[in-house]
């Protein structure tokens, strides 16, 4: 959905007053997302967080013993919970808009802002954390170029705006998703 659609129906969108972050993997959407909810006033949510809170276990170790499907299913069932509440930012995870269903609930909840980063960025901010079951390949950042590859659409379709964070500081980053719910909120 686009920006200006979100404005065209502002009706439907004012009950929702949520702020979603998508986007791949390691695109500061937890970091800023904190930040952004602090600013705003809203509750800030981590559907990651979530599952591992309720599962015990890390999302490394839900692939391993359950697998990446029983995982989007748990991804799917947190996002219909936070769905249901107001005033919160929602960081998701990297791989909540492979599923149309997740697509359909992210444009549902609130206004939807894609965090967009490139493959060389994405690498060297996650390459020290190893509880990223998807990154264990023999070629990570090929990984990650494909991944991407594979969920750019999806991202752009789920988005009304999108930031490329590469060459932006999380203050700035922080500052220009504020600016820009505030302007979709008031209208």
């Amino acid at each position: 959905m686009s920006e200006s659609s979100f404005k065209q129906n502002p009706s439907a969108r004012d009950l929702l007053r949520n702020v979603i972050l998508i986007g791949f993997m390691g695109t500061g959407k937890t970091s800023i997302g904190k930040r952004v909810a602090h600013s705003l006033g809203f509750a800030f949510i981590d559907t990651d967080e979530l599952i591992v809170e309720s599962r015990g276990k890390t999302i490394s170790d839900i692939f391993t013993d359950e697998g990446e499907d029983y995982f989007r299913d748990l991804e799917s069932d947190t996002l219909r919970n936070c769905s249901k509440r107001n005033n919160q930012v929602i960081s998701t995870g990297g791989g909540i808009v492979l599923r149309e269903g997740n697509r359909q609930m992210l444009a549902e909840t609130g206004y939807v802002i894609w965090l967009k980063a490139s493959a060389d960025a994405i690498l060297e901010r996650v390459s020290r954390n190893h509880e990223r079951p998807l990154l264990h390949t023999p070629d990570p950042l090929q990984t990650i170029k494909d991944l991407l590859l594979e969920r750019d659409k999806m991202y752009s379709a789920s988005a009304d705006f999108t930031i490329d964070t590469d060459e932006l500081s999380i203050d700035e980053t922080t500052f220009g998703i504020c600016e820009s719910a505030r302007v979709i909120f008031a209208s």
